[in-house]
C-alpha cells in the first residue's frame, strides 16, 4: 500500500489539512500544535447525533457521504489505537468520555453508538448545583489520561447550570527514536533564524545517521522521517519534519501543501524517499497550544451546530426530552509537545460544548546536511494506515521551552 493511495481514513487526513490551513492562517508567525484527529472524533461524536441540516453541513465538512461511512471510518481509526496499545515500544493512549447532566435523557441508540464505535464512557454529573467540582472531577480525568500533560483543559466558568453535555477526547503518545541522539553533542546556544529576521536562541540536537530522506525541487524543501521504536509489524510511527531551504518562505510551503492534497501526501509518503546519510540537526522543545474552534469550525462550514435556533442534535436527545435543543456552545483543544533525545511525547484533548520501504541508492561521498535552524513543519504519523496524529508548526523560540 502507498500513501497516496485512497485509505479509510482519507476523508480525516483531509479535513485535517483544513483544519490545519485554516487555524494557521490567523496564527502566521506563531507556533502551532495540534491533534487532527483528537479533534475529528470530537467531531464525529458529534456528527452521529445530528440531524437534517446540521448532520448535512457537518458531513460536508468531514467529507464522509452518510454517518454510517462516518462512524466506519472511525471504528478504522480506534483499530489503529488498539493494535498500537498492544506495543510495548510505544505509548499510544486514546480516551473519549461523554460527560451529561444528571437525569438528562439520552437517546439509548446514541449511547450505544458511542460505546460500540468509539469506545466511549459515559458519566451522569451534577451541572446545575455542582458545576465547579464537575470542572475539577473532568480536569483531573483529563490530566490522568494524558500522563498529566493536559491540566485545566476547562475553565473554572467553563460549566454552567445550563451546560446539559460535555464530549471529551484525548490523545496521548510516547514515542522512543530508533536512534536516540547524544546529549552530549546538543548545543545549547545554538543560533535559529525566524521567519523576521530575529535570531533566537535555541538547543539544537545532532546525529550523524542513515535517515529515510527526501527533497522536493518544486515546494524547495528537504524532508526527513525519524521512525520511532516499534515492536508491532502492523503500525509504524514517525515523526516527520518539512524543512524548507535556505530562502524559501515557509508560509509558501504551507500553503501550496494545504491547498493540494495530493501533494501533501507525496511529500509525507516515506515511500517517496532514499536511505541517505544525514548530518541531522533538530531542536530540542516543549510547546502548549491552547485553542477554542468555535470559529474555525464555522469557517469550514458548520454554521448550525452552533446555532441554538438551528442546531438539530435530536439523535442525542429527542425534543420530547429537551425543549430547548442542544447546540454546541464551545469547541476547546489543547496540546502539549516535547521532542529531545530520547524521543517525544505529545498529548491532546479536545472538549465539545515496521520499518520505512524506500529504495537503497549508492551513499553520497558527503553526508547531507539537514539543519533545523529555521522555520519547519512537523509531524507524528502512523504511515501503514496513513493517519496523522499531531500536527506542528515551528517558527518563533517564543513561547517554546527545552
Amino acid at each position: 500500500m502507498t500513501l497516496s493511495s485512497l485509505t479509510p481514513t482519507t476523508s480525516f487526513e483531509h479535513f485535517g489539512l483544513k483544519l490545519h490551513s485554516t487555524i494557521s492562517e490567523g496564527q502566521k508567525d506563531q507556533n502551532i500544535f495540534f491533534s487532527p484527529i483528537s479533534i475529528v472524533l470530537a467531531m464525529a461524536m458529534c456528527t452521529v447525533g445530528a440531524r437534517e441540516e446540521t448532520l448535512n453541513q457537518m458531513l460536508k465538512a468531514l467529507e464522509a457521504s452518510s454517518a454510517t461511512q462516518l462512524t466506519n471510518t472511525a471504528e478504522q481509526v480506534m483499530r489503529v489505537f488498539s493494535i498500537a496499545n498492544q506495543d510495548k515500544q510505544v505509548q499510544l493512549k486514546l480516551a473519549n468520555r461523554l460527560y451529561a447532566q444528571k437525569a438528562y435523557k439520552l437517546q439509548q441508540d446514541y449511547l450505544n453508538q458511542l460505546q460500540n464505535s468509539f469506545s466511549a464512557d459515559i458519566k451522569l454529573e451534577d451541572f446545575q448545583n455542582d458545576s465547579a467540582k464537575v470542572v475539577q472531577t473532568i480536569n483531573a480525568w483529563v490530566e490522568e489520561q494524558t500522563n498529566k500533560l493536559i491540566k485545566n483543559l476547562l475553565s473554572p466558568d467553563a460549566i454552567t447550570s445550563d451546560t446539559r453535555l460535555i464530549i471529551i477526547n484525548c490523545i496521548y503518545f510516547k514515542g522512543t527514536w530508533i536512534n536516540e541522539f547524544r546529549e552530549h553533542l546538543t548545543n545549547k546556544h545554538a543560533d535559529f533564524h525566524e521567519a523576521n529576521g530575529k535570531i533566537s536562541k535555541v538547543k539544537l540536537m545532532h546525529r550523524k545517521d542513515t535517515y529515510a530522506y527526501a527533497k522536493n525541487k518544486d515546494l524547495g524543501v528537504q524532508i526527513v522521517h525519524l521512525p520511532y521504536e516499534s515492536d508491532s509489524r502492523d503500525v509504524q510511527f514517525v515523526f516527520t519534519v518539512i524543512l524548507p531551504k535556505q530562502g524559501v518562505l515557509l508560509y509558501d510551503v504551507e500553503k501550496k501543501l494545504l491547498s493540494k492534497p495530493a501533494l501533501m501526501q507525496d511529500v509525507l509518503n516515506p515511500q517517496s524517499t532514499t536511505e541517505q546519510e544525514l548530518l541531522l540537526y533538530l531542536p530540542k522543545f516543549k510547546m502548549e497550544v491552547t485553542f477554542t474552534l468555535n470559529d474555525v469550525l464555522k469557517q469550514l462550514g458548520i454554521q448550525d451546530a452552533f446555532d441554538p435556533d438551528n442546531a438539530d442534535f435530536t439523535g442525542i436527545a429527542s425534543k420530547q426530552d429537551d425543549v430547548n435543543g442542544l447546540y454546541i456552545t464551545k469547541v476547546v483543544h489543547k496540546a502539549f509537545f516535547d521532542v529531545n533525545e530520547k524521543g517525544s511525547e505529545a498529548a491532546a484533548a479536545t472538549d465539545w460544548f515496521s520499518g520505512f520501504t524506500g529504495g537503497m541508492i549508492p551513499q553520497n561521498p558527503d553526508p547531507i546536511i539537514f539543519k533545523a535552524d529555521r522555520p519547519f513543519l512537523f509531524y507524528i504519523r502512523e504511515i501503514k494506515q496513513n493517519l496523522t496524529l499531531f500536527t506542528g508548526k515551528f517558527v518563533t523560540c517564543t513561547n517554546t521551552s527545552s
